[in-house]
């Protein structure tokens, strides 16, 4: 796949489904919960359809079930989240007492939406460290990338501590980097032990 090749789905008329299974109505909630005692497959999705991809999809609309209505900038749309039990308990599902939220994998409408053509997205991860849970990665619409911490790629890491001019050496080595297929070379200073 190309980088910011667009992605067209087939347009489904969700009215021609066969053996649609709905769970909760207009008024009711509908839940759905698999219990598991082993290392297994709960929820697999099994498609013979070609060159065709299969989805596990989720659709936000603000206002009721009688009434749907458009969201907005700044909803967040959906995503999957992760709990871990930390005290000994019989909750089914999600209890913040004993099964509290461990990290999470969002979509989000982003706050430049107008309400008008497509909705821009943000993909953001939040995760728990000691301190709690926090945003540490957001993948906006426009494809730039935001983190919490230091990017690794093999032996190279990179951060966002500032350094001082006194503690640079007289040793640098250069680092090769692409921009808009240009060849760049960026110094890097060894810094004094």
């Amino acid at each position: 796949m190309i980088i910011n090749d667009k992605i067209i789905c087939e347009v489904i008329d969700s009215s021609s489904m066969s053996e649609q299974q709905i769970f909760g109505d207009a008024e009711n909630n509908g839940h759905v919960i698999i219990r598991a005692s082993e290392n297994e497959q709960l929820l697999y999705l099994d498609g013979a359809c070609g060159n065709e991809p299969i989805f596990l999809g989720f659709t936000k609309s603000r206002g009721s079930q009688q009434e749907k209505l458009p969201v907005e900038a700044g909803d967040f749309i959906g995503g999957i989240q992760a709990y871990a039990r930390t005290v000994q308990g019989n909750s089914l599902g999600y209890k913040h007492e004993e099964t509290p939220l461990a990290g999470g994998l969002h979509f989000k409408v982003s706050d430049q939406y107008t309400g008008n053509g497509h909705v821009p997205t943000e993909l953001i991860v939040g995760l728990t460290d000691t301190d709690g849970m926090a945003i540490k990665f957001i993948l906006d619409s426009s494809g730039s990338l935001q983190l919490s911490g230091n990017i690794t790629l093999g032996d190279l890491t990179i951060t966002d501590t500032e350094v001082s001019v006194d503690d640079i050496s007289d040793t640098k080595k250069y680092l090769l980097a692409y921009h808009k297929g240009i060849r760049y070379a960026i110094t890097a200073f060894e810094i004094k032990e």
